[in-house]
């Protein structure tokens, strides 16, 4: 691939083009690149002599991606020699770019200053990567959040972390933070999940501290980054000045509100919470050496997803940030359908990831594509405002003016290039996936999924009681909230006749059986208040989550599919389980007729409109192997489901 010489003009060709000052794309736009600056951006523009033509069929352009919080140095590699911990950054840093993301912030390590290195190096062309705003290190008290290995201090003396307390120590520490070069200071406000002595629901400095702290660095020019998590630390932070306030998940709506008043921004950091949650019972995940992270995370797992749904309920500015280093770097835009999951709108998910997090930086010539603007870009396949998978297809990055990921070969010099149409000759693919193949290939996961269900054995031994059948009641309620607003999503993003069709119907469906489980309720002693907003047992929630998951980023066969093999197999379970029960004592009958309208397969305008929606969306391009995959995903969701049911 070419990359243009010095001093031409690049001429960018998108389907459409958003600003993030505008509330939606703008179709039919060009966009102007000179000296690293976008130069114009208006419909019609044409290339002069020297200018290349970079087109970008089906994609749309953006201000490059910000993330306001990563790490981007291997923590477990903090014991080793400086050079070669500074080296683990080096393909984290390609990979960063290549996601989309022109512009980081790093919180810092723990120990030695090595992402100035890096940011200097980026800077110098030497190592490519995203411009980077550093913060050295993380600075906290002895037994804090950044007190690494208090271990090896108290046994040969020698602590890691840049640890500091009271008025001078941080003023020293501080000042020696500006020296090695930082552009942001991050301190441990509170206490963390990967903490080896205190908690994150505890509060690390004093208020005479934190002012401190946030009084020197702004004396000299530096702003501050608050690690909290509770009201308290969080409002002591905001009380002393500090401009960000990191994760601040277990914040109540009056902390929210302050922070709104400061004019405070929030980093939410939502997926690296939902990425251990999940994870919590997966024993081959977690070692000896993150037995304590696990047990926090497990102590504060309720209050924690409670938590991540308050700030998009708030006008706090949110901006964007991953936590990448805590999960694998290469999954941070998957910061952005969390968000969405979480009751974040797509215009403010991506405002957050651009001019948001410009205001952040305060770097005004970031974060938005106008003209004057730095010319970090970045394409995606689609529009991520009506699906926002599309954040995980980056076709083009441009950096400062000059493409550094693209496809290959769409610039061409001087002129628009003619596109090339296969001939009428060509020979079409060779066995297409048919849309019944698909659905015959689940069949067996179907029956997987069913067979061996423990509440249809405890039916069929006479031993089901009230109670499995009222936290049943309790499932369904909580699934079914889930599930009407993925499908109201499904029927937005997907608004052809043929997907909208379906998923409306789904739609109405649920919304009848909802009648059926208010009639119910009283037959297992469930009124409207016993019924708790957010899932109170950890695999419902993820039931729940992936439900939204759904609705926010799959493709209308994938969408199909799963749904399609939901319904066989919930409607084979449902049919086995009245059949065993209905002639037992003490049996709610009202739950077993509403059990019952389910049907013992999915009804036929499902079973047609799956094959319809299925030969829509292979003819769109959705790949067989990846609408097979999300179907199967159903499976993790089966055991978690009737575990819950079962408890009773």
């Amino acid at each position: 691939m070419r990359t243009p010489p010095p001093g031409r003009e690049i001429l960018l060709r998108p389907d459409r083009v958003w600003d993030a000052v505008a509330d939606a794309p703008t179709e039919g736009l060009s966009v102007l690149l000179r000296d690293g600056r976008v130069a114009a951006v208006a419909h019609g523009l044409a290339p002069g002599p020297d200018t290349d033509v970079l087109d970008m069929p089906g994609c749309t352009l953006l201000p490059g991606f910000i993330d306001c919080h990563v790490h981007l140095l291997d923590e477990s590699a903090e014991t080793g020699p400086a050079a070669y911990q500074t080296l683990t950054a080096v393909p984290v840093l390609r990979t960063l770019l290549h996601n989309g993301f022109t512009t980081v912030r790093d919180l810092g390590s723990a120990h030695l200053p090595l992402n100035v290195s890096l940011r200097d190096a980026v800077e110098d062309g030497l190592v490519e990567g995203p411009r980077i705003l550093a913060a050295p290190n993380i600075l906290s008290p002895p037994g804090g959040h950044g007190d690494k290995k208090p271990d090896l201090a108290q046994r040969y003396g020698h602590p890691i972390g840049t640890l500091a307390q009271g008025v001078e120590g941080l003023r020293s520490a501080i000042r020696e933070q500006a020296r090695a070069g930082a552009d942001w200071i991050k301190f441990a406000g509170g206490g963390g999940f990967s903490s080896p002595v205190d908690s994150p629901t505890s509060t690390s400095y004093s208020r005479v501290e934190m002012h401190t702290i946030v009084a020197t660095a702004d004396d000299l020019g530096l702003p501050c980054a608050a690690h909290v998590f509770t009201d308290r630390a969080v409002l002591r932070a905001v009380a002393a000045g500090v401009r960000s306030v990191e994760h601040g998940c277990f914040a109540t709506p009056p902390t929210y509100r302050a922070m709104e008043q400061a004019g405070t921004f929030l980093v939410p950091t939502q997926y690296v919470q939902t990425y251990f949650l999940d994870l919590l019972d997966d024993d081959a995940f977690w070692d000896d050496s993150s037995a304590v992270m696990r047990e926090s995370y497990r102590e504060h797992a309720e209050a924690l997803r409670e938590g991540l749904l308050r700030p998009a309920r708030t006008d706090v500015k949110t901006a964007f940030g991953t936590d990448a280093g805590m999960f694998p770097h290469a999954d941070n835009w998957r910061e952005f359908p969390t968000l969405m999951g979480n009751g974040y709108t797509a215009l403010r998910a991506l405002r957050a990831a651009t001019s948001v997090a410009a205001d952040l930086l305060g770097r005004p010539d970031l974060g938005t594509l106008t003209p004057g603007a730095v010319a970090d870009l970045v394409a995606l396949e689609g529009d991520p405002f009506r699906d926002m998978t599309a954040v995980a297809r980056v076709r083009h990055v441009i950096q400062r003016g000059r493409p550094v990921v693209r496809e290959p070969a769409t610039i061409a010099p001087g002129a628009r290039p003619v596109p090339v149409h296969p001939s009428s000759s060509t020979s079409p693919k060779e066995n297409p996936v048919r849309p019944e193949q698909l659905v015959e290939a689940m069949k067996p996961d179907v029956e997987r999924f069913v067979s061996g269900n423990r509440l249809v054995e405890l039916a069929q031994s006479g031993q089901i009681r009230p109670e499995h059948f009222r936290r049943l009641l309790l499932a369904e309620y909580q699934c079914q909230e889930a599930e009407l607003s993925t499908y109201a999503l499904l029927v937005a993003r997907h608004r052809h006749e043929i997907p909208a069709t379906m998923f409306s119907f789904i739609q109405h469906t649920i919304a009848t059986a909802r009648g059926l489980l208010r009639e119910a309720s009283p037959s297992v002693g469930v009124s409207g208040p016993d019924i708790p907003p957010v899932p109170v047992d950890q695999g419902l929630f993820r039931v729940v989550r992936d439900l939204t998951w759904m609705g926010t980023q799959a493709g209308p066969a994938e969408a199909a599919l799963y749904l399609h093999t939901d319904l066989s197999t919930w409607c084979t379970l449902f049919s086995r389980i009245v059949e065993a029960s209905r002639q037992l004592p003490d049996v709610p009958v009202p739950v077993l007729t509403y059990m019952e309208s389910w049907g013992d397969q999915p009804p036929p305008e499902v079973a047609e409109g799956t094959l319809r929606i299925l030969e829509y969306g292979l003819a769109q391009g959705e790949e067989p192997a990846r609408i097979l995959h999300t179907a199967r995903q159903l499976g993790a969701l089966v055991d978690p489901y009737w575990d819950y049911v079962e408890a009773g």
